[in-house]
């Protein structure tokens, strides 16, 4: 049962668990993850990033002190108001999935999203959508768990997605987005994972 809880907390923090809770306990089980993604961004001074589910909010913050002009996209409310209070007017946070950005046609630099692919029904709406808000030329980063260390939670079965990286390679080149690089990571947070670069032609 507490499990089933976490899970869909996890998916979409709800409530005063998410707030205190779950919230910060995306931030510290991500860390690891979100700092490598962070580099991998390569972030500068008045670019135009996308924070695809926000989390606790760690990337968007490192992003705004780093002079971004940060969008972060999330379904939970809870994440979304402690994301506009901690960073106020240098981001932009709006209510979204993955499968409908709430954002116009290349209107990012780059896009991020860490720790979150796992919540994603299906990968190719989703990798089609950053494809189309990306600008020509523009940088994806996922970071994410691998599917092994997904699988290793018994909570996983309530709800979460251990895709495989050759499904997550498809989706990527049915949309439009070259590879550029895999790089594996361990943390004992939360075991094996990957940070992937691809941009779009």
């Amino acid at each position: 049962m507490f499990r089933r809880f976490l899970a869909t907390q996890f998916a979409r923090p709800q409530g005063a668990a998410g707030r205190f809770l779950v919230a910060p306990l995306l931030d510290w089980i991500g860390a690891p993850m979100m700092n490598v993604a962070f580099r991998a961004l390569e972030p500068r001074a008045g670019e135009r990033i996308l924070d695809l589910g926000v989390g606790g909010g760690a990337l968007s913050r490192a992003l705004a002190r780093a002079g971004v002009r940060v969008t972060g996209v999330d379904p939970s409310d809870v994440v979304l108001a402690q994301a506009r209070r901690r960073i106020g007017d240098a981001g932009a946070f709006l209510m979204g999935r993955g499968e409908a950005i709430p954002l116009p046609d290349g209107a990012i630099d780059k896009a991020a999203s860490v720790n979150a692919l796992y919540f994603w029904p299906a990968l190719e709406p989703v990798t089609a959508e950053l494809a189309r808000v990306l600008r020509p030329g523009g940088r994806l980063v996922l970071g994410y768990q691998t599917a092994e260390s997904v699988r290793a939670w018994p909570g996983h079965v309530h709800g979460l997605k251990a895709w495989e990286e050759r499904d997550i390679r498809a989706a990527l080149e049915a949309s439009g987005l070259a590879l550029q690089s895999v790089r594996p990571g361990h943390s004992w947070r939360v075991g094996d994972y990957c940070t992937l670069v691809a941009r779009k032609a």
